[in-house]
Formats: structure tokens, sequence, C-alpha cells
């Protein structure tokens, strides 16, 4: 099977402390289950500010699961989609960024 979007989407975001711009983006995507993608769902959301990563999501091989912090990467408990979406925008709010 080929890859079908099931979310492409950019927003620019202001951050209500500082009055700086970020941008969001997300992407996934459904594909076929395998090994490295159980769920069949690969994903990247990512939201970037003066070129710098405030938070990410993403499942590429060979890490799976895992988020970025500023320049932490941690393990990341993909559940779903809806999951995914609403802690990524979760993460921004609390970096001070209006959604």
């Amino acid at each position: 099977m080929k890859a079908i979007a099931l979310l492409k989407e950019k927003r620019v975001l202001l951050n209500t402390h500082d009055r700086r711009l970020a941008v969001a983006e997300l992407k996934i995507w459904r594909i076929n289950k395998s090994k490295d993608y159980p769920a069949g769902i690969k994903y990247s959301l990512f939201l970037v500010c003066d070129g710098t990563v405030i938070v990410g999501f993403d499942n590429h091989k060979p890490k799976g699961p895992h988020m970025h912090f500023g320049d932490q990467e941690l393990p990341y408990d993909f559940k779903d989609e809806r999951e995914l979406i609403e802690d990524f925008w979760e993460f921004a709010r609390k970096a001070g960024f209006e959604i």
C-alpha cells in the first residue's frame, strides 16, 4: 500500500509571553503495518521557533515513537492519532503558544 496522508497541517503560532512566532507542522500517514510501524501509522509533528525545536513527536526508524523537547529525546507511548495530536497541542500551549 502506498502511504495515505491522514493529516498535513502547517500553522504559524504566537507565543503569548514574548510575542515570538513559531511554525507548527503536523504530518500523519497511514502505511502498511510492520515490525517498525505496528500501528500502521507514521507521523512527524514539530513546533519550531527561531530555528529551535520547541517540541516534536515522531516515530521514524529505527528509534520508534519518541518526542523531542528542546534538545532532549524522550520515549513516547503512542496510543492513537487523536491522543498524539492532543499531546502535541498540550505541549505547545504549555510552552506559551496560542493554538
